[in-house]
């Protein structure tokens, strides 16, 4: 089974992408901030990280730097619905690090099909 690092602030939108990820066969480990994050990133084997991009603590954008000091490789999604800077900031800033973007809300076919991208079972 597939490990999924989901890291989003918002309790309720994160259980909804958790089941629809543990529905799907997937193994999800959530984490409500970027520095949480980094603690699960260094102890467990994780196959792709799908994080918010603006978030308290740490944001997505800050996170995904570090996470390329930890393992270059991992795929990164990332996620947002624009927030306090604008979307259009947020997914310019996304497209040079992560591979991938979701614009939310999304539908759960749009998260699934991005994932099929980067692991497969």
């Amino acid at each position: 089974m597939k490990n999924i690092l989901l890291v989003d602030d918002d309790d309720g939108f994160r259980e909804s992408v958790r089941e629809t990820l543990s529905l799907s066969g997937y193994e999800v480990h959530e984490v409500n901030n970027g520095a949480d994050a980094l603690k699960c990133l260094k102890t467990m084997n994780i196959d792709l990280l799908i994080t918010d991009i603006l978030m308290p603590e740490l944001e997505g954008i800050e996170l995904s730097s570090l996470v390329r000091d930890i393992n270059p490789d991992l795929h990164m999604i990332g996620m947002s619905g624009g927030g306090r800077i604008g979307f259009d900031y947020v997914k310019k800033a996304s497209n040079t690090h992560f591979n991938s973007f979701l614009a939310k809300p999304f539908q759960r076919e749009e998260l699934l099909n991005e994932i099929k991208k980067y692991i497969t079972e």
